[in-house]
Order: structure tokens, then C-alpha cells, then sequence
């Protein structure tokens, strides 16, 4: 497993906290920040473990967005565990189904399934903005070349 993907140190802890102590904790795919996720199978019990470490990352926006979507009645996985100051959060897994394999699949369904995206954003712009505290850019200290 690459450097990168070795869980946090605090990981083990923060698991057995919350009833997860026996646990394979497995790298999952990251995204354009610095969080990392990985999958937490117990037995039959699946769960995902983000990582967004402190100082480069804050998961209180994403807990309160979360929370935001299902206050009004919209899908978001469940948080089963949060220890906010490390950056650990267990989440609900929804699993492996995405939408560009199951199109592949499924090919017929495709204007079906790209109705109801768009009819899920035209219910979000319906609805008052989430409160959340404004996202602040890190600094850049190179200049970019034009």
C-alpha cells in the first residue's frame, strides 16, 4: 500500500471508539483535496473513514452540509462517528454503484436517470442556501505564469 494510503494514526482508536475495533480498514479512491477515504468492513458491516486532516482540512462544512440535505429530505450518508479535531469521520457506506457504470449497463435508463439529477438540482435551487461559513482559498506565494 503506498504511503499515502496507510490510514492515519489516530484511526485504530477513533474505530474501536466507535464500536469498530475489529475492522479492515481498506483505501478507497481520494478526491482533488487533501481527504483520503477508506473502507471499513467488519464482518458484514461496511463503512467509509474520511480523513480530512487538520490543519489542511476542515470536515465540519461537509458534517454540516450532510445535515443540511437530510433536514430537507434529501440523501446523505449517515456520519456514525465524528472526532472533529483529528479530521476523522465514519460515514454510511453507499457502496460501489456510480452512475457511469450503471449507464453502461443500463443504457436504456439514461434519460431517466439524468431527468431525476436534474430534478434533484431544480428541488436544491428551490431551497434557502445552507449556512456555512465562507471557504477562504489558501494563499499562493508563486506567482503564475500567464
Amino acid at each position: 500500500m503506498a504511503t499515502h494510503m496507510i490510514p492515519p494514526p489516530g484511526a485504530p482508536e477513533f474505530l474501536a471508539s466507535a464500536g469498530w475495533s475489529e475492522a479492515q480498514i481498506l483505501p478507497l479512491a481520494g478526491d482533488a483535496s487533501f481527504r483520503r477515504y477508506f473502507r471499513v468492513v467488519d464482518g458484514e458491516r461496511r463503512a467509509v473513514l474520511m480523513d480530512a486532516p487538520p490543519p489542511h482540512e476542515d470536515p465540519r462544512p461537509f458534517v454540516a452540509i450532510g445535515e443540511w440535505l437530510c433536514d430537507h429530505g434529501f440523501a446523505a450518508p449517515d456520519i456514525l462517528a465524528r472526532d472533529l479535531e483529528q479530521g476523522l469521520v465514519l460515514l454510511e457506506d453507499f457502496g460501489d454503484a456510480r452512475v457511469r457504470e450503471h449507464l453502461d449497463e443500463a443504457p436504456a435508463e439514461e434519460l431517466a436517470v439524468y431527468r431525476r439529477a436534474i430534478d434533484l438540482l431544480v428541488d436544491l435551487h428551490k431551497l434557502p442556501a445552507a449556512e456555512l461559513p465562507p471557504m477562504i482559498a489558501p494563499s499562493i506565494s508563486a506567482k503564475r505564469a500567464c
